[in-house]
């Protein structure tokens, strides 16, 4: 039997930090800021304008300032079609980058996880694309960071729970006279019991900074790596102590668009 991965999240993102600033080697005319790829959203998007590599979206710290990270995370881009070669760099001086792993060819349109060890702390970060492009690349949301690895589940909870929203129409004697999807939802509720302190924190660290926005999640990444989901918090969160009055019971409910 697989053993499983510890349920991972990806919220943290050092873009958009207070000092930093983020730039494009090239930007199309029009609403395609360089911002919109760390606020969460999928409905904007950066597009480069022109297919012409190696091309770099770079984040500098700031002076005095120093960041780490050990994931890249993408959702809502077209790398695949554009045949581009992805990898994220790091740097001390903006001049001599160094990879923080194996720069790899986009297999599909969907989302992509890439964990790594973490060199360091470094004031310059910078994710590479190359290859030859087709067409110009666009990103809806792109953000590196530190991941935040939670627990195991402690019920039983399925990872590809789904929601149609649809409107269907019904006949006065019962009958279907047609279904119109509007979009499908993904479900997850997760519940860690008799949790500690250190895991509390973990979470109350999350609401407390991130609260409802997207973020990504990985319920099994060591066998499961393509079943990454961009998810958000429902309204509500729940954490009361159990009965020892020390340890506390952790419900999630999560819920996020069907890529």
């Amino acid at each position: 039997m697989a053993v499983w991965a510890k349920i991972r999240m990806y919220y943290k993102t050092m873009l958009g930090s207070s000092g930093s600033s983020i730039s494009a080697t090239s930007t199309a005319d029009g609403d395609y800021s360089i911002d919109y790829i760390y606020n969460w959203l999928e409905i904007n998007f950066w597009k480069s304008a022109n297919i012409t590599t190696p091309m770099y979206i770079s984040y500098d710290a700031g002076s005095g300032n120093t960041k780490t990270a050990d994931y890249l995370a993408i959702i809502g881009h077209n790398l695949k079609t554009c045949g581009a070669t992805i990898g994220l760099q790091y740097s001390s001086d903006d001049t001599t980058y160094y990879d923080c792993f194996t720069a790899f060819a986009v297999v599909d349109d969907k989302v992509i996880l890439k964990e790594f060890t973490s060199p360091g702390a470094y004031r310059y970060w910078r994710l590479a694309i190359t290859g030859t492009l087709s067409v110009v690349p666009f990103l809806a949301i792109c953000v590196w960071g530190d991941k935040t690895e939670l627990d195991y589940a402690t019920a039983s909870f399925d990872p590809h729970e789904q929601n149609i929203k649809a409107n269907i129409g019904v006949s006065q004697g019962g009958y279907v006279t047609g279904v119109h999807i509007s979009y499908v939802t993904r479900e997850l509720d997760l519940k860690f019991n008799d949790s500690d302190s250190t895991f509390y924190d973990k979470i109350k660290t999350w609401w407390d900074n991130h609260g409802i926005k997207n973020f990504f999640i990985a319920w099994d990444i060591t066998n499961n790596p393509t079943e990454v989901y961009l998810m958000r918090a429902k309204e509500k969160i729940s954490n009361p102590f159990n009965q020892t009055g020390i340890m506390r019971d952790i419900n999630l409910s999560l819920t996020g668009r069907k890529e």
